[in-house]
């Protein structure tokens, strides 16, 4: 289980598929203002660094710096940004 931060200051807790969700939802939001702000946006894909240009070109930049971690339990608290 995680533990978040609502809004409220309520802890709520989140399972990983509820989690991993959240962060799908964030991450395609993002995409989406990038696109509609014309901007360059990075993408990790079968671990190579990939800049995406806002005519949806993609271009390789090689591997990324960090690499990824798979998490099974931990607290996380996320505060909302302001």
């Amino acid at each position: 289980m995680f533990l978040v931060q609502e809004e409220t200051n309520n802890m709520k807790e989140l399972n990983l598929e509820e989690l991993n969700k959240i962060q799908k939802k964030a991450s395609e939001k993002a995409v989406k203002l990038n696109e509609a702000l014309g901007l360059t946006y990075l993408v990790v894909r079968k671990d190579k660094l990939i800049q995406i240009e806002p005519n949806g070109e993609e271009k390789i930049l090689g591997r990324p710096e960090f690499g990824t971690v798979k998490v099974k339990k931990r607290k996380i608290i996320l505060k909302k940004g302001g």
